[in-house]
């Protein structure tokens, strides 16, 4: 079984970087609250850890995550620092005690998890090679695509509903899972999983992105594009997956997930540590 290695970005002195509305009236403090217990309650079952990268964060906030058994660094980084601070904490991890090499889950602190979040991450990366591995036809097409299931792999959990817009859809490979469908993207937030091994491999490349936020250079980059784009895989692309229907939702109006009620999902998670949320 992997072993999770959760760096969790949090900063409560701004509400929203962009200005986007934020879902169901949440304030900043209650939706921070909202996505880190999510993603703890569905990662309580599995080998895990959980750093949480703190920037400029209130008194208020630090006791409330001095109450979970996480590592907690404090700092007045800023956004860009708090991203590289969070690739280095990545890039210095080493290999379990059993030997097990860390899946590193990079998460901002506005994506509400599902439950159900790390049975499915872990079906895909325990069955990685019967998963994604296939035999393209026609011939052409395994110049394009071979070898995909030992390409590096990122997995980005929440499903954004503009991929679905006629202006942004794209050819793109799709495998079946356990419990879902995993499709190939070729963008992301900063949020994302992957093994250490890439983030290392591909330092250059992510601290550069972090000048700026630049999810938009990392993503042109980084990863492989769709069939018919140019340099499709090349040498230095990596595979992104996200779940069809998505585990996360970005907690934004207007970017939110499908297919999900998170409505129903925030109430639970409510529901299940009332005493947090005074």
């Amino acid at each position: 079984m992997p072993h999770y290695h959760i760096i969790f970005r949090a900063c409560d002195a701004v509400f929203s970087l962009h200005s986007a509305p934020r879902p169901f009236g949440l304030d900043k403090q209650t939706l921070i609250k909202l996505s880190f217990l999510s993603l703890y309650d569905a990662v309580k079952d599995h080998p895990h850890t959980i750093h949480v990268l703190g920037d400029k964060l209130s008194e208020q906030m630090q006791h409330f995550f001095r109450q979970f058994p996480v590592t907690l660094t404090l700092g007045s980084y800023g956004n860009d620092e708090s991203i590289r601070q969070t690739f280095r904490l990545a890039m210095s991890l080493g290999e379990t005690a059993s030997g097990a090499e860390r899946w590193v889950y990079c998460c901002e602190d506005d994506y509400l998890h599902r439950p159900e979040t790390f049975v499915w991450l872990t079906d895909l990366i325990e069955r990685r090679e019967e998963i994604l591995s296939f035999k393209p036809r026609p011939l052409w097409v395994g110049l394009l695509v071979s070898k995909v299931a030992s390409r590096p792999l990122v997995i980005h959990p929440p499903d954004y509903p503009d991929r679905y817009l006629a202006r942004w859809r794209r050819f793109s490979m799709m495998f079946l899972g356990a419990y879902c469908h995993w499709r190939q993207v070729d963008s992301t937030t900063f949020t994302f999983l992957a093994q250490v091994s890439t983030f290392k491999r591909y330092k250059r490349l992510l601290m550069r992105s972090a000048t700026g936020a630049n999810d938009r250079l990392l993503s042109r980059r980084w990863y492989a594009q769709h069939v018919w784009g140019r340099g499709w895989f090349g040498n230095e692309r990596v595979l992104c997956l996200s779940p069809v229907p998505g585990l996360s939702t970005h907690l934004h109006s207007d970017v939110m997930t499908p297919l999900v009620d998170w409505q129903e999902v925030k109430n639970d998670v409510i529901k299940r540590y009332a005493e947090h949320f005074g």
